[in-house]
């Protein structure tokens, strides 16, 4: 907007605040078919388990179909990896004390290769995701595509009890009590509370949608989720990268999710890279702590930041338009949210 006035400056405003709109409402129509497919997975796993008992689950092929790994303790792995364009699929038990691969859990994971064609289908068909994932934390399974190929990072997964993950310090947060009734009673599909880098060095949301058994039954009790990744990088590619306007994705936390290239040659905050962390092991503790400090406090924009950038982040959370200095230039601040996920899609037009 630097050089135009009057009629011409508040018509483009105009343009760029409709852009902002479009892109808010594709984040949340993309977020919302999200949770649509996640349920629909979730209940059909339930359907699954109420019927399991009835079903004649053929095992002899596993031993053909999956590798066997075990531990020093005597703990069993079964694994299958299947090639995907792009990425992989793997169906996964972790023989672990609590729950040693027996042949029901063995069942288990043969059951859930009926999932496969369902959880493709949602990865192929859902904007922004890189990673479906079916978690029974009961029989220790696991059922999931994703978008890399970590097959041989699993290969110390003999004895790994799953619903211990975030005590050892893998997650910044627990998976599992996350989306459970005592924080979750609708027992809906929820979403992480922050957006942050996952095990595999993106930047992502997570959804949670929470398997029950015997749901809103007195003896109702969770025995697994859907998880989805949802890749924040993508989201910003797909929508503020195609403008040539000054433009940033801040999560309600005031999380700098994104600059553009326009806004990355006048705003010198630090965004996630993703070279940052590659070298870095996802599964070490040490790792996650990192990436947690990372995303709030560098990315943080009440922080430890300048008093431009902190006053900023302040109106952003009650203001949609505004003036404002940042680093030593003028702008007309437009903000547009995008409710589902907590973001708020900003552009910034200069000023004289």
């Amino acid at each position: 907007m630097h050089g135009l006035k009057g009629k011409a400056a508040r018509l483009f405003a105009q343009y760029v605040s409709e852009d902002l709109k479009v892109y808010a409402r594709i984040a949340d129509d993309s977020a919302g078919k999200t949770e649509q497919y996640a349920t629909a997975l979730a209940l059909e796993v339930e359907e699954l388990d109420r019927n399991t008992d009835s079903m004649e689950i053929p095992l002899g092929d596993i031993e053909a179909r999956y590798e066997s790994r075990e531990d020093a303790f005597g703990n069993r792995l079964l694994i299958r990896v299947d090639p995907c364009d792009p990425g992989e699929y793997y169906s996964i038990a972790c023989g672990c004390q609590r729950v040693p691969l027996k042949p029901e859990v063995i069942r288990r994971l043969k059951i859930y290769e009926s999932m496969k064609p369902e959880i493709l289908r949602m990865y192929d068909e859902v904007e922004n995701i890189d990673g479906v994932f079916l978690f029974d934390t009961e029989s220790n399974v696991m059922s999931f595509r994703t978008e890399y190929k970590f097959g041989q990072d699993f290969h110390q997964l003999a004895g790994v009890d799953m619903t211990t993950i975030h005590e050892v310090g893998v997650t910044s947060y627990d998976w599992f009590k996350f989306a459970d009734k005592e924080k979750n009673p609708s027992r809906r599909a929820v979403w992480s509370p922050m957006a942050f880098v996952a095990v595999e060095h993106d930047w992502i949301m997570h959804l949670k949608a929470p398997i029950y058994r015997n749901r809103y039954e007195e003896n109702e009790r969770m025995i697994g989720i859907i998880g989805i990744h949802f890749n924040l990088d993508w989201l910003a590619t797909n929508t503020i990268g195609k403008s040539a306007v000054k433009m940033m994705i801040v999560k309600d936390d005031s999380t700098l999710i994104g600059l553009n290239d326009a806004a990355k040659k006048d705003i010198p905050l630090e965004t996630f890279e993703k070279s940052r962390f590659q070298p870095l092991n996802g599964f070490d503790p040490a790792t996650t702590e990192a990436k947690t400090k990372f995303v709030y406090e560098t990315l943080n924009l009440g922080h430890g930041k300048g008093e431009d950038v902190t006053s900023f982040s302040t109106r952003l959370r009650s203001e949609f338009r505004f003036h404002h200095e940042l680093f030593g230039k003028r702008y007309t601040v437009l903000r547009e949210r995008a409710p589902v996920l907590g973001l708020d899609f900003v552009a910034l037009l200069e000023t004289a």
